[in-house]
């Protein structure tokens, strides 16, 4: 394990923590040039196209039988996403409207509906486009009958390292054998990172030019907590390492101890650990790490599967398989939240200059009831068979709320002529991440029953920073002074109008952010799953008095270097 001459060290986004150890295989992405042909007989290439993705069908349902846990709920919902005919809708059309060859059609059929979750503004859906561009792949691969490297027979201690590992590759891994997996794109909610936390395997992600910077055969050592890779490790690197990894397991093992246990400080200060969802497969991940509730269900993964609205059957089914899956626990499921950045082709919205100030979410439900109205049926009637809550989100004042719920109220009017089952008491509650609505939050609190703080879109709306420019991210900040108020604001004004308030953005995990939090009286803490054991413990070694304490210091300061510097001192002196 000697290192060689030569010592770099290469900096990526660590999405899977720990420490790995190996030699580097290189997996070079297939170039094609996909050539379009004009075709005399669209039945014969419809066939072509069917036959091959049958047998793309066929090689994951294998895949998906021999798999346990949590990779069997993503290689399902995987599955699912391939089996849905809207998917090659657009490529059947082209074969016998235009005459192409199903390899070009395939490929540019499927890049529109890509560009549709790609054009999301939210980092899940994006991880979607992932996925269909993978099954597209397979499907061409199967159209040329190309033969790929067997991922399930590589040598003890690999290191993989790729441009992108898409699902189906992630899956054929024989995970006995991989010491770590390095990407040059990728995200924290792909399910190749998932999986990665899943089998306990580091992985980093965001490393430009990985598959030509590294070699193959190279040996590396990896930190997946850190993003950190190391070429030609020294013997005093790598013993650092083999610490910070003795330290991660057992830290892994002390988490499984929160399992079940109550989210309360020591003093006894209770709060509601719950998860945010994109799928009902995802619930598995919410009761393996035994959250105490579904804080947000984004519904949007119904629409964006689709070529067509969902009808009030489909929505009820979905909804319906979550309730009943959660057995009584709460589960929030927020209305439709796409418009500007997030594109549905067959909504035919226009294009706009200021999408992220645009006609978007609730306002374009109030506008078109044959999208709003059968969602919020299929939301009642889901009521019946569990603990759902309806949740609006983009509401920036009292009369788009009074609005939303005068919906409601007509749909449960509805029911009760049909003779209907639905949760009479049902839960309304909105989105908080318009500052307008932090600012008025004692009035409009008094209106619904409960807040959940979206501190993702609070931000940029507070400091008017788009998060996905980087060129001025660094004026994005959860520890802004102002966001900061802004959140004390809607906890205090939900407090007095006898309501709770939660929070569904990505501060809520923040290691830092969570005993501020906690000092300014948040009721709720919605985040990814596998954030919640982490949160548990640090919630439960925290004193109320003193988080409350450490949030009137931070009120008092005017600068986001002084609150985040102010967290990081109270951080180590808890921990």
């Amino acid at each position: 394990m000697l290192g060689r001459n030569v010592i770099k060290m290469i900096k990526g986004k660590g999405v899977s923590a720990g420490i790995g150890f190996g030699n580097i295989v290189i997996l070079k992405n297939e170039v094609r040039k996909i050539e379009k042909n004009i075709i005399e007989d669209s039945e014969k290439e419809l066939e072509k196209l069917h036959k091959a993705l049958q047998e793309v069908i066929d090689e994951t349902n294998q895949i998906v039988e021999k798999a346990t846990g949590t990779e069997k709920e993503i290689m399902t919902a995987y599955l699912m996403i391939m089996q849905d005919p809207s998917l090659i809708s657009e490529t059947e059309n082209q074969i016998k409207n235009s005459k192409i060859n199903a390899e070009y059609a395939t490929e540019t059929g499927f890049n529109s509906v890509i560009q549709i979750f790609e054009n999301m503004d939210d980092e899940y859906m994006a991880g979607r486009a992932r996925d269909i561009a993978d099954i597209k792949d397979r499907i061409i691969a199967k159209l040329y009958n190309e033969e790929k490297i067997d991922l399930s027979k590589l040598k003890p201690n690999t290191i993989i390292v790729a441009k992108e590992l898409t699902t189906s590759d992630t899956a054929k891994l024989d995970f006995k054998n991989i010491s770590g997996i390095i990407t040059e794109v990728g995200g924290e909610n792909s399910h190749t990172s998932i999986m990665a936390r899943t089998h306990l395997l580091p992985a980093v992600t965001k490393v430009e030019n990985a598959t030509t910077i590294l070699k193959n055969g190279e040996y590396v050592a990896i930190n997946g907590g850190s993003g950190e890779i190391f070429e030609n490790p020294t013997e005093e690197q790598q013993q650092n390492l083999i610490k910070i990894q003795k330290d991660f397991i057992e830290s892994k093992v002390e988490l499984e101890k929160y399992k079940n246990l109550e989210s309360k400080t020591k003093d006894g200060f209770k709060v509601e650990l719950v998860s945010n969802i994109g799928t009902p497969a995802d619930v598995e991940l919410v009761l393996k790490n035994t959250a105490e509730g579904i804080g947000l269900l984004r519904s949007e993964f119904l629409y964006m599967d689709s070529e067509e609205m969902p009808t009030e059957e489909e929505q009820f089914n979905s909804y319906k398989e979550v309730a009943e899956k959660m057995q009584g626990k709460q589960v929030i499921i927020r209305t439709l939240d796409v418009g500007g950045d997030k594109e549905i082709k067959y909504l035919k919205m226009e294009k706009e200059a200021n999408p992220f100030l645009g006609y978007r979410a609730i306002r374009l439900c109030l506008d078109n009831s044959q999208i709003f109205k059968p969602q919020i049926r299929a939301l009642l009637r889901a009521s019946a068979y569990g603990n759902i809550a309806i949740m609006f989100p983009m509401i920036s004042s009292i009369e788009e709320l009074r609005r939303a719920k005068a919906v409601v109220e007509e749909c449960k009017k509805e029911f009760d002529n049909e003779g209907k089952e639905y949760k009479k008491d049902i839960k309304i509650g909105i989105m908080v991440e318009i500052p307008s609505v932090a600012i008025i939050a004692e009035e409009i609190a008094k209106e619904c029953d409960f807040f959940s703080i979206g501190t993702n879109d609070l931000i940029q709306y507070t400091v008017a920073v788009e998060r996905g420019n980087e060129k001025i991210s660094n004026l994005y900040s959860k520890y802004h002074p102002a966001v900061i108020r802004l959140i004390k604001s809607s906890i205090d004004g939900a407090h007095k109008a006898g309501i709770f308030c939660g929070m569904c953005g990505e501060a809520a995990s923040d290691e830092l952010l969570i005993p501020l939090l906690i000092g300014l009286g948040l009721d709720e803490f919605s985040m990814n799953p596998n954030k919640i054991l982490n949160s548990r413990k640090i919630v439960n070694d925290l004193d109320k008095k003193e988080c409350e304490k450490l949030a009137e210091e931070i009120l008092k300061l005017g600068t986001t270097s002084e609150v985040e510097e102010k967290l990081k001192e109270f951080n180590k002196k808890v921990v």
